[in-house]
This record gives C-alpha cells, structure tokens and sequence, in this order.
C-alpha cells in the first residue's frame, strides 16, 4: 500500500512533458513479392507483385513538430493474393520520426521496425512442426517526408518509404519449402492531431 500512495503521489505531481500525436493515413504499396520455392528435387523462384492499399494508424510521443518515436498498426489488402492467398494483411511496430522544423512545413526522416501478419486460407507446417494458415514476417522501412502544420495541433503529412518484409519460412512437407520477402515502396498521406 506504502509503495501505491508513493506511486501515485509522484505520477500525479510529474509535469506533463510529452504530447501525444494521433495520425491515420492512407497508404499504397507498390512491389515485389519473391517466392523461393527449394526442395529435395528442385529449386525454383516466382514474384509477384506486392501492391496493396490500406490505413495506417499511428500513436507518436511528441507533437508533430518534434523529434519522437512512434507505435503503428497498419491493415491492408493486397492487389494479387500470391502464393498464399492472403487479401488482408496486418502490421505492428515502432518507428522513430527525427524533425527538422521550418515554421508550418516539418521535414522528417524516419526509421523503424515492425511485424506482421496474413491469415491465408492455404494450410501449411512451420519449421516448428504446427500446422496453421497464417504466417507472420519480420520488416523494417526506411522513409523521409514533410508535414504542413495548420495549427499547433493539426496538420497533413505525407511521406514516401521503402520497406523490406522476410516472411516465415513455409514447409510443405516431402522436404519442399518456399521462403518470401517482399520488397516495396510506400506512399501515405494523412491527418495528424497532437493533444
């Protein structure tokens, strides 16, 4: 109980330093899907496109105009199902936004981490031996962009990235496996509202 009361009594006296931004963007995916299929009898590769559009959610820890890291959440669907069928696919992850303010228009580079998640209506077996029809992949981006802030609170953004997804590798049994990455360029374009 002693150590609640100290708890509370320092959050409640902590000084608000950060603001929070809440942005949602619409986002097109243009790319690469390359499938490697190898097994005991033969090895073979196939792309695809990669192209999707979607919506991006993101949650920064900072206003618009200042340097921060942020958490996003992104669902989208895909152009051409592929290999694995997949229509809709889903991403987690972090960025960090480093600003370079001029008055109203806010230049950023960012970079981050992230992953995410297809359900398929293929079934295939891990490298863990679990049948399952969805598959997740490990992806980074690399991107630069500008904001326009109307007021201290509101502004547009829009930004261009690469990003680069390494899927979990699929097992089909009878030693035939297919490994995926994806290779693409995104476009997003979007409202940002810092409270």
């Amino acid at each position: 109980m002693k150590k609640l009361l100290i708890a509370s009594i320092l959050l409640l006296s902590a000084p608000a330093y950060a603001e929070l931004t809440l942005s949602l963007d619409l986002i097109k995916d243009s790319g690469e899907r390359d499938f490697e299929l190898s097994g005991y009898w033969r090895q073979a590769n196939i792309d695809s496109d990669a192209d999707s559009t979607g919506y991006r959610l993101r949650l920064g820890f900072g206003s618009v105009a200042e340097s921060r890291a942020e958490l996003y959440f992104s669902q989208y669907d895909v152009d051409d199902q592929g290999q694995f069928n997949s229509e809709e696919e889903l991403e987690f992850g972090v960025n960090y936004i480093r600003t370079f303010p001029q008055k109203s228009v806010i230049p950023f580079l960012k970079a981050g981490l992230g992953v995410g998640l297809a359900d398929t209506d293929t079934r295939f077996i891990t490298t863990t031996g679990d049948t399952t029809d969805n598959i997740w992949n490990v992806h980074f981006n690399l991107g630069a962009g500008l904001s326009y802030s109307f007021t201290d609170n509101l502004a547009v953004t829009a930004d261009l990235g690469y990003v680069y997804r390494v899927w979990q590798e699929i097992d089909y049994g009878n030693s035939v496996t297919m490994s995926i990455t994806d290779s693409l360029f995104r476009f997003g374009v979007g409202l940002d509202m810092s409270f």
